[in-house]
């Protein structure tokens, strides 16, 4: 618990900044291009994306996996020999999916997208992949000594910091989308280069004195299915934003990846967890101490939850003044939210089972669970978003995400006899409908301008949810972790004695 929770609370500084960055980045991005320019710019990257998904091919999750088994053994020979494969194959991949977007940019923007306009960005985003690809590598090495900041201050802090102050000066200096593309691309090249040193600072040896060993056959056994999950992963997630802009406009494509994208931002707790309870994953299955697994993902579930409830009811009951912050032609967009908001409910009450799936080393078994998802999503969208356009795209994308999460629980339920969904889950669910009650009460009965009437209405929800929380009382678990998050604010950032921890619990 203490592990869990030192993580989680450093990661979570970084994260909290990094949601609000990559929200103002949003929100710069989507005033100064418009929706049909913002469409061209997230249309781009989702390309790009997909390309990185491919490269990086699970080898993250790979080598966060198998370099903490090899922490653990100190086993350091296999350690290097692991993680130069890992980066040898993640640059081949990546630089020859550069080249082909270079190269192929004209046929995927005329003839995937009918957009010929697409053509320049593709070619400037095609630098992306590569370091991408060995960015991705490098900061799950650091993961698997179970270090957070790193990739925190580097991915979480300082890439969304580079990515605002770039593309509002580009802004001023006159560019436009092509220009903003080069600076997400420059942006992530700093970042890669201190990511290198990161992971040096976190070895506690000197690899070079190592001959490297490769357990080839070990690792690509879990790699290769984890190389389908992790393209497959990507097209549950943004597969219905390239449906969509196949089908329709460069503006219906803007609004929904901004739709997209205010979703992933809300659902960065999720993103926190998993950075440190993947190794403790990997660890506690490797040694079969199931009881402590089970007992973790039920805290996990309870977390996750927790906060996720006061942001769901802030998108739930104020979607169109949400919107309207990115400019008036994104309005459209509120109800996609809500329906959007459906899938990440799946994410956060099924607790960590893709987690524990990955990690427990079922690999085949969870590029089974990808593809029959996908193709539920898949099939939705063809037949839904000629029709019904960026409504169609959310609820495919809602109805493979719900799908994946209850094929997982299922999985963790037969194979290790647990799941993370508890009684624990009602404190909060109860105190979310508390606070519903309360913003809806007052939302009939206090008149005020749209963007005041707003802020009262979602203060008063977060008023109510926080007292009745209180009012239940929070789970031994919860107490121990506020303890904890206590002793380290107090040691390590007020330069203060941490409070004795409570024992027993």
């Amino acid at each position: 618990m203490g592990t869990l929770t030192r993580g989680i609370t450093v990661n979570s500084v970084g994260s909290a900044y990094n949601v609000t960055s990559r929200f103002l980045f949003n929100i710069v991005i989507a005033r100064i291009l418009g929706p049909h320019q913002a469409g061209i710019y997230y249309l781009a990257l989702t390309v790009a994306y997909f390309v990185g998904a491919l490269s990086v091919g699970g080898f993250d999750a790979t080598v966060i996996r198998f370099l903490a088994r090899y922490r653990v053994d100190a086993d350091w020979a296999s350690f290097r020999g692991t993680l130069r494969f890992a980066l040898r194959s993640v640059a081949a991949l990546g630089i020859t999916g550069s080249l082909c977007l270079l190269f192929g940019a004209s046929q995927i923007a005329n003839l995937v997208f009918h957009k010929p306009e697409l053509t320049i960005p593709l070619r400037v985003v095609a630098l992306y992949v590569p370091l991408y690809a060995i960015e991705a590598v490098l900061l799950a090495a650091t993961q698997s000594f179970k270090q957070m900041k790193f990739k925190v201050y580097i991915e979480a802090m300082l890439n969304p910091t580079l990515r605002i102050v770039l593309a509002v000066t580009i802004y001023l200096l006159g560019g436009r989308v092509y220009a903003v593309l080069g600076g997400y691309v420059f942006s992530l090249l700093i970042c890669t280069i201190l990511a290198v040193f990161a992971l040096r600072r976190c070895v506690p040896v000197d690899l070079s004195v190592y001959p490297p060993v490769t357990h080839r056959g070990e690792v690509v056994n879990y790699w290769f299915p984890m190389f389908g999950v992790s393209v497959l992963s990507f097209m549950v997630l943004y597969g219905d934003t390239l449906v969509l802009g196949h089908f329709r406009t460069s503006a219906e494509v803007g609004v929904y990846s901004v739709c997209v994208r205010l979703i992933i931002v809300q659902a960065f707790f999720i993103g926190v967890v998993a950075q440190i309870f993947g190794p403790m994953v990997s660890e506690l299955h490797h040694r079969d101490e199931l009881g402590q697994l089970s007992d973790l993902s039920k805290v996990i579930a309870l977390w996750t939850f927790e906060f996720f409830a006061p942001f769901a009811l802030i998108f739930l009951l104020v979607p169109q003044e949400i919107m309207a912050v990115f400019g008036g032609g994104f309005r459209q967009g509120a109800p996609i939210l809500l329906i959007l908001l459906a899938g990440q409910l799946a994410n956060y009450i099924t607790g960590p089972v893709g987690l524990i799936v990955n990690m427990a080393g079922w690999s085949r078994l969870q590029l089974v669970n990808m593809v029959a998802s996908l193709a539920i999503q898949v099939t939705l969208a063809l037949l839904l978003i000629p029709s019904y356009g960026i409504v169609g795209a959310a609820v495919a994308n809602s109805a493979g995400v719900i799908s994946l999460n209850v094929f997982q629980l299922i999985e963790v339920r037969q194979r290790l006899g647990f799941q993370p969904i508890s009684v624990l889950l009602l404190k909060p669910l109860l105190a979310a409908l508390a606070g519903l009650a309360v913003a809806i009460v007052i939302g009939r009965n206090v008149k005020l301008p749209a963007a005041w009437q707003a802020v009262v209405v979602c203060s008063s929800m977060l008023v109510v949810y926080v007292a009745a929380l209180l009012f239940l009382g929070f789970d031994r678990h919860t107490k121990l972790a506020w303890q904890q998050f206590k002793n380290l604010i107090l040691a390590r950032y007020l330069n203060r004695p941490a409070a004795a921890l409570e024992t027993g619990t």
